[in-house]
């Protein structure tokens, strides 16, 4: 990526755009920089100042990821130079800080807290490289441990003790297939330790790094059990036994190894963190919500308990498990006052004696340094800035009852400064669809990202986590077994139909929107129910499943279990009928609203042929659409100017259709133009 090595270093060029985008500022002084609102809800409305679009899309001005190093005398956070992001690593003994460059913002330190480890990926294809950047050097530059073209490289671990190595798994001898390497840091030499048996999703490794064997794909066992059946005929037999969850948390459990510690919802719908007995299997829950599962857990390096656990029911609910920890936090929770707040331990010394907390709203992130022998913190940093975050809106929990009875969560955001009667709507998909809304991270969060961008366009905003989502226990997963294009799509219908009852959104303005997942639901809902969406917009949407799941990246055929346990096997004729009839691509002819699609070049999940065939298909009905290719851009929005064209280019699509009101310019459009250019 030579020409982002250009742009962050040559002044002339970074003077030419503020020049540009200075230029453009006065122009559109002249013009009007904004395209009002034509909706009736929002015409005499006064809503608040419109963010520009780049301040969703660009996140170089961004701090956070702080990280202290096992001895506690470095911190490491992301944060920015000239608006551009940069590593930054302060010896907390000398208060030097120094600055690097690197691809990523998230890192591990090595034990001796002499290197950072991370990986990333400048290709937009998912080939995820492994980098080492060694800080005993002041001029360090980040060093690829696993150059190989076309391979998939991830941390696997990094052992206690073990300051010289890492683990890393890739699939440079067979693309299907990721072996386990150790690779030594001082010479970059790379050792086979364990090659996958044909069948294996990820080694199991103890403590120390010692490989125990391999986790076997669940397709593999099942091939060794029966031939394979229709997804209609194996049905009823998912529902009635959906899998539990069982994963050991640390290595330790109790001093006496009477037990060990355990995320599990064994013999329960939701999953808890248990105390479990090693051999006789009894398990006694420590923390578990009634409503959803436990998704976080922290587990303490020095005694091996767990520190603290979370749940995202609405708002967070966490629960400080370890005594101490709780009283040196008090302070610190007390100060945050009433509105309601996620606190997680992103970073401990080896001691334990200082951490790194944050705590988080759907509105802000702050990063606090803890020193628990004085019960004292200090704050490092807001990861919004003020004045964005004072523009922001709550993203506020809500509970709809689907059409059969199942209690649907949610989140609801509304515009400022009108009120909240009759306003156009954007009913925002989440993608997965295994997952859940996320509450928090207004910036880099593409579900609250979204709704924060839209609310400020002036749109409510209503996000649901239909059945099949995560996070809501077993049986609410299990329910979206064969109901892509059913009854997962009914409740996000029951959704619509619950916000026109409460009176917040205009039946006539009503849009669909999504990413991945979020994009097949959005064009499965224009097409099979083209009356209820007055647009939509899909990105990175599949449109075929069946050739969906047929191109996946190879080292995703190892185990498809769950695509062909909730969607079915293309290989089984039954289940590629059944697929195809909940494609969007079949229904193309019944649209009837215009639609925006949106899809990445380099996508290897959902292939650009997804899109592009839909397209042609619509195209050739004469249907209303629009397309957006963008070059070399992947399934997610990995680059700020990736991220700008597709928010653009939505909110003027969303602002002829349903009217809120949009940027005519941003200063970046111009910046984003050039920096596309080089790249290529």
């Amino acid at each position: 990526m030579s020409g982002w090595t250009l742009i962050v270093h040559n002044s002339a060029m970074t003077m030419l755009y503020n020049r540009i985008g200075v230029l453009l500022c006065l122009l559109a002084s002249l013009a009007g920089c904004t395209a009002p609102a034509d909706h009736p809800a929002l015409k005499d409305a006064a809503l608040p100042a419109l963010i520009p679009t780049h301040r969703f899309a660009y996140q170089g001005s961004v701090l956070g990821g702080y990280q202290l190093s096992p001895d506690g005398a470095k911190l490491a956070w992301n944060g920015p130079v000239l608006n551009r992001s940069r590593l930054f690593v302060r010896d907390n003994r000398t208060g030097e800080v120094r600055k690097y460059r690197t691809g990523s913002t998230s890192f591990q330190w090595t034990p001796d807290g002499r290197r950072l480890l991370y990986a990333s990926d400048t290709s937009g294809t998912e080939n995820t490289h492994v980098y080492m950047l060694d800080l005993a050097d002041a001029d360090a530059e980040p060093v690829n441990l696993t150059p190989y073209p076309g391979v998939k490289a991830t941390i696997h671990q990094i052992v206690p003790g073990a300051s010289n190595q890492v683990l890393i798994l890739h699939n440079g001898r067979d693309s299907r297939l990721r072996d386990l390497y150790r690779i030594d840091l001082n010479t970059r030499r790379q050792t086979l330790l364990a090659l996958n048996p044909g069948d294996g999703v990820g080694p199991v490794t103890t403590h120390d790094g010692r490989v125990q064997g391999w986790q076997r794909s669940r397709d593999a066992q099942r091939r060794a059990e029966a031939s394979p059946q229709p997804l209609a005929v194996r049905r009823p037999g998912l529902l009635t036994k959906p899998d539990e969850t069982f994963r050991m948390l640390g290595g330790r459990g109790s001093a006496d190894r009477s037990y060990v510690w355990a995320l599990s919802s064994r013999g329960r719908d939701r999953v808890a963190v248990v105390a479990v007995h090693p051999t006789l299997g009894w398990e006694k829950v420590v923390f578990e919500n009634p409503l959803v599962d436990v998704t976080r857990v922290t587990m303490s390096r020095v005694t091996g308990d767990p520190l603290i656990a979370s749940a995202q029911a609405g708002y967070p609910d966490y629960r400080i498990l370890d005594p101490a920890l709780s009283k040196d936090l008090d302070g610190l929770l007390k100060a945050q006052g009433g509105e309601p707040f996620g606190v997680e331990v992103v970073s401990t010394d080896d001691a334990e004696q200082r951490l790194v907390v944050l705590i988080y709203t759907s509105t802000q992130h702050r990063y606090y340094l803890v020193d628990r022998a004085s019960r004292s913190y200090t704050l490092l940093a807001e990861g919004v800035a003020e004045d964005l975050a004072k523009s922001l809106v709550p993203m506020q929990p809500v509970t709809i009852a689907s059409r059969d009875g199942l209690q649907l969560h949610g989140y609801l955001t509304l515009p400022r400064g009108v009120d909240p009667k009759g306003l156009p709507m954007v009913l925002l998909v989440h993608g997965g669809p295994w997952r859940h809304t996320s509450w928090g991270d207004p910036l880099r969060s593409e579900d609250a990202g979204y709704s924060q961008f839209l609310a400020n366009r002036g749109y409510a905003v209503l996000q649901v986590d239909f059945r099949g989502s995560t996070g809501y226990g077993r049986s609410f997963l299990a329910a979206g077994i064969g109901e892509f294009a059913g009854k997962m799509q009914e409740d996000l219908l029951d959704a619509v139909d619950w916000a026109v009852k409460k009176g917040i959104g205009d039946p006539a303005r009503i849009a669909i929107m999504g990413w991945s997942y979020g994009g097949y639901a959005s064009l499965i809902g224009l097409t099979m129910t083209p009356e209820v969406f007055a647009c939509g917009v899909s990105i990175g949407g599949p449109t075929d499943l069946a050739s969906l799941i047929e191109s996946f990246p190879p080292y995703w055929t190892v185990d498809l279990s769950t695509w062909h346990d909730y969607v079915g096997d293309p290989g089984i004729p039954e289940d590629r009928e059944e697929m195809t009839l909940k494609s969007p691509l079949s229904h193309a002819q019944k649209l009837q609203r215009p639609v925006l699609i949106v899809h990445g070049t380099n996508d290897v999940r959902v292939r650009a042929d997804q899109a592009e065939r839909m397209v042609e298909a619509l195209r050739r009905a004469g249907k209303p659409v629009e397309y957006l290719a963008v070059p070399d851009m992947g399934h997610g929005m990995g680059y700020w100017a990736h991220r700008l064209a597709v928010l653009r280019r939505t909110e003027t699509f969303l602002q002829r259709c349903i009217g809120g009101r949009a940027s005519r310019f941003d200063p970046f459009d111009a910046i984003a133009w050039v920096w596309t250019r080089i790249q290529r």
